[in-house]
């Protein structure tokens, strides 16, 4: 597989860059200028005829609306290349074109002024971003969004998941002040099948929080591994067809790189930015490269993207809110009400009632080379990536933490003054002589991912051709080391919920700063590492029929190799400092004053390893310490399918149709200390399609129809076998788990007037079946397998015993509606004056309605139906923005209803599901080109430093609550 990437290599892809472009030639053009389409036009005014050939050949146009104003386009009918069907539809109109590398100009025949205004005006800037995705989006026949190269740059996103946010429908969650991953349609991550350039991938890292589940590991690609520079393009397939990998049931979400034909001739690109956030020390940078060089046939391209930033959030959490009596509580000074109250469990206690900060810096590097051929009967690419996220994490945490993470010292301990809310809450207590904690987290963290993919296209005939896929990707996760520290002290503690639900007010009376205060209490390390390898072979063959129709055949082939290992092993330490009074060493604590309301003393967990002789790595303690908990597994997968599909077309209608076969076949094991468990699951599918398009002057209506698969959750599939005694259930595997499934319907209304505007309307439908929950049946223990049985405790009476294994659910459905407007207008038909300037107003929103019915994970009880995982109802993001010659100004608003995250078979005493509040992201860019080749940016992002609220239970309870900050940059860009 793909290993670690020498020096060397960089130098040598360099050196063959640099020899390129000594030898290259200058032309403007397409990536494919002899490409040949069918062209079936009769006389009709001349924007029509424009927009068909965009559409049939991907590229973007733009024109003076005066030019082409009743103007008409002779009949054409054969097949041509872009520049003679131009010519073409032009011919006798007075006007001529230029290809350039963003698409296509159209300007009047000897006004070469015009040319460079109209390059100026509409092939850069937002505008023109905007209309290349307009015209991208139009030509395809499946519903789909598109995200042009120049689009992704024109908004502050520091990665991939950011810049993918508004796209209609389409959402995605948040770490470290910054988007992670992506949710389409309401659907989990895992049901989003990211590719890149025409393979699947997967890559993961996690959040640093065990509220947003750390150490996560899942079928969705991590996308703020990438920055976006790296891309060229972004299409999100909400329709399925049947020639396309499958995985994606919510969606596929393609992303491209950039290729040398992207932009004939010799060019090269840099940029910097440096920017600060509200919170984090120090400034962040980051700096953005590409090279690209072609000759008549050959090309190569190389880019790189580097980034480093500090990052920080902060806020205050729970450990959830239980009814607890008052052990070991003196409560005899409150109300006998209150206390009678208090003793018969009536109301909720919130546990934990921390201060917290999670910071860090994190460097972000990304490398691709291209080598690109193109003639007029092969055109092939070799595509290599590389990327590395890497972060060095602190945690530092203030909370009491005592019986049962309450203030609680038994027999110590009193409360003073207490208040309930209406909705049984423990909204204030002051507490006398508490319990008080501190945590303090190192981690290191890495993600390395490589992908190198060959796509190759060889035209055996006018009627015959033949493209080959083949990839290799090799992504790792590594938590090489994570360690805590504890300390514990004694303190009078008020905990006040009342005046802010959310972010209460924690108060001590002690100084927390003071080293005499505090004792130490126990330390803790673990150890992480996931692996995913994917291999890729497809192979397709297209058959023209006809002028008007072809039919496809080919084969795929998809090797899937995921592993995880985990080590836990805690409370090092703590049985003898718990019978001792053992002092903070000085040198090894400091100050820590970064949280918003409190200062404490904190420690610096390598040190307190150091002073204690005690090895921080995992493998070392293994050496003196039991682990507490292992994760050891694998998962083994292969696919293949078969596909054909046909097409056919008319003047103002396409359809096509096509069948899907696949076999999948799995193997999973999970090695466990006394227990290895090893089961196979397989397989075979038919994935039907169907896409039918009628196109009406500007107005375009998408129909798709659909089967499409997904894969369950990776830990699903490895979940350990063990028994819950409290239970009284045994959890084992389902070696009959099948995929899931869902079949779609798509309907696209979508409307394409003037030369810059837009309107669509989606409606679809998701039958979803087969997904995974955990489900309890009684089993005869003659049933079971054996080694199954000897997880049952010796004293285990009773011939039955309830299992709970994964198995596949009946079908739930999902619907909703998309909408998305594009509307620009000339401030010279207000102001004649300002004939430059053009205001403009994008926005997208979508509402999403589904159920589905939730178990408990360890007992396989049927809990609620309720909305499903990630689902935030209602999803909108709006752009305004003013453009001219050189000035640019753009502000957008993004909005996230609330969603549940989970519902956790382990915390049900506490809660019926966790999940977050609505959010309202809102950012600005003002960008000024200070040259043709220069431009000067400023951006500023997270304007009202919003807050990311998680809830506890569906009564809302607070569970956490964060803020990351605003954060401002300024950039520079030169191109040539």
């Amino acid at each position: 597989m793909l290993g670690t990437v020498p020096p060397r290599y960089f130098r040598i892809l360099l050196l063959l860059t640099l020899i390129a472009a000594m030898n290259s030639v200058t032309y403007a053009s397409v990536a494919d200028n002899k490409k040949r389409e069918s062209i079936f036009l009769s006389s009709k005014p001349l924007r029509q005829s424009l927009e068909y050939i965009a559409e049939k050949f991907g590229v973007g146009y733009v024109a003076e609306p005066s030019l082409i104003q009743g103007e008409f386009s002779s009949p054409v009918s054969g097949r041509f290349t872009l520049e003679e069907a131009l010519e073409k539809v032009l011919n006798g109109t007075g006007l001529t074109f230029t290809i350039t590398r963003s698409g296509v100009v159209i300007r009047q025949s000897k006004n070469l002024h015009d040319i460079k205004v109209m390059e100026e005006i509409n092939v850069s800037g937002i505008r023109s971003s905007l209309n290349l995705s307009r015209q991208a989006k139009r030509s395809e026949q499946q519903v789909t969004d598109v995200i042009a190269a120049q689009e992704i740059s024109r908004y502050p996103d520091r990665n991939l998941a950011e810049s993918m946010q508004r796209i209609p429908g389409m959402s995605i969650t948040r770490e470290a002040g910054e988007g992670r991953q992506v949710v389409l349609r309401g659907l989990d991550p895992d049901l989003t099948l990211v590719t890149i350039n025409g393979m699947p991938v997967l890559s993961n890292n996690d959040s640093p929080m065990d509220s947003r589940t750390q150490r996560d590991r899942d079928r969705s690609f991590d996308l703020n591994l990438f920055t976006s520079e790296l891309f060229n393009q972004i299409k999100v397939f909400k329709s399925y067809s049947a020639e396309q990998p499958s995985g994606g049931v919510a969606g596929i979400a393609a992303l491209t790189t950039a290729k040398p034909f992207d932009s004939p001739g010799f060019q090269w690109n840099v940029s910097h930015q440096v920017g600060a956030n509200q919170y984090a020390n120090g400034l962040s940078n980051r700096s953005a490269f590409t090279l690209s060089s072609t000759n008549q046939h050959w090309g190569m391209l190389i880019s790189a993207a580097f980034g480093r930033r500090a990052y920080q959030e902060q806020g205050a959490n729970t450990f959830r809110w239980r009814q607890l009596p008052p052990e070991g509580l003196d409560i005899s000074t409150l109300d006998s009400e209150l206390v009678s109250a208090w003793q018969d469990q009536e109301f909720r206690v919130p546990r934990g009632n921390r201060y917290s900060v999670w910071r860090g810096e994190m460097e972000r590097l990304g490398v691709g080379t291209t080598i690109e051929y193109l003639d007029d009967a092969n055109h092939f690419t070799v595509n290599w990536i590389y990327g590395r996220l890497d972060s060095q994490r602190q945690e530092n945490h203030l909370y009491p933490r005592g019986f049962q993470s309450t203030p609680t010292i038994i027999g110590l301990t009193s409360v003073k003054e207490a208040q309930v809310n209406p909705t049984n809450q423990l909204v204030y207590a002051s507490y006398k002589n508490a319990r008080v904690g501190t945590e303090s987290r190192y981690q290191d963290v890495s993600t390395h991912f490589q992908q190198a993919v060959l796509n190759f296209e060889h035209k055996l005939s006018n009627d015959l051709s033949i493209n080959v896929v083949l990839g290799v990707q090799n992504a790792t996760y590594t938590m090489p080391q994570s360690i805590r520290a504890y300390m514990r002290g004694e303190s009078d503690v008020s905990i006040d919920y009342r005046d802010d639900y959310y972010f209460p007010r924690i108060e001590y009376s002690a100084d927390l700063t003071q080293p005499d205060l505090w004792k130490m209490n126990e330390l803790d390390s673990e150890h992480f590492i996931s692996t995913s390898n994917f291999t890729y072979l497809k192979n397709q063959l297209q058959v023209r029929t006809s002028h008007r129709s072809s039919w496809q055949l080919g084969f795929e082939f998809v090797q899937f190799e995921n592993t995880a290992k985990y080590t836990d092993i805690q409370n090092i330490l703590k049985e003898r400092w718990s019978s001792a009074q053992e002092p903070v060493p000085h040198h090894t604590a400091y100050v820590f004053d970064r949280h918003l309301h409190l200062n404490w003393l904190a420690l610096k967990p390598e040190q307190v390893y150091s002073f204690y002789s005690k090895p921080s790595s995992v493998d070392a303690l293994l050496l003196s310490y039991a682990p507490d908990r292992t994760i050891d597994n694998l998962i083994e997968e292969d696919r293949t399918s078969l596909f054909t599909q046909y097409s056919v077309e008319g003047s103002d209608w396409t359809f096509n149709a096509g069948l899907r076969a696949e076999r999948d076949e799995s193997s999973i094991s999970a090695f466990q200390p006394s227990f290895n468990s090893r089961y196979d699951l397989s397989s075979i599918e038919l994935l039907p399609s169907m896409q039918f398009n009628y196109r009406m002057d500007e107005r375009v209506v998408k129909v798709g129809i659909s089967r499409t698969l997904g894969y369950q959750e990776l830990d699903t599939l490895t979940r350990n076998v063990h028994f819950i005694e409290s239970a009284n259930v045994i959890i084992i595997p389902n070696e009959r788990l099948k995929p899931l499934s869902a079949y779609n319907l798509d309907l696209s209304f979508e409307s394409y007037p003037g030369e810059t505007d837009r309107y669509s309307a989606n409606i679809f439908g998701k039958w979803i079946r087969n997904s995974a929950a955990a489900m309890k049946q009684p089993f005869h223990l003659s049933d079971i397998d054996s080694d199954y049985v000897g997880f049952l405790p010796d004293n285990f009476e009773g011939s039955q015993i309830n299992v709970v294994m994964p198995q596949n659910q009946g079908t739930y459905f999902l619907h909703g509606v998309e909408g998305s407007v594009q509307l620009e207008w000339s401030l010279k038909d207000f102001i004649s004056c300002l004939s430059v300037l053009h205001f403009g107003v994008v926005a997208n929103a979508s509402y999403t309605f589904g159920s589905v019915q939730y178990y408990s994970a360890n007992t396989g009880d049927r809990l609620d139906k309720k909305s499903a995982p990630y689902l935030s109802p209602l999803l909108a993001n709006v752009t305004a923005y003013l453009e001219g010659y050189a000035l640019s100004l753009r502000l957008s608003a993004t909005y996230r209803d609330e969603y549940i995250a989970r519902v956790d078979g382990g915390t049900l005493l506490d809660e019926d599901e966790t999940g977050f509040l609505s959010t309202l992201y809102m950012d600005a860019v003002v960008a000024y080109q200070i040259t043709d080749n220069i431009e000067f940016r400023f951006e500023a992002t997270n304007l009202t430093n919003e807050r990311e609220i998680q809830y506890s239970d569906s009564s809302y309870r607070p569970y956490n609550t964060t803020v990351s900050g605003r954060n401002y940059s300024l950039a520079i860009s030169y191109h040539y």
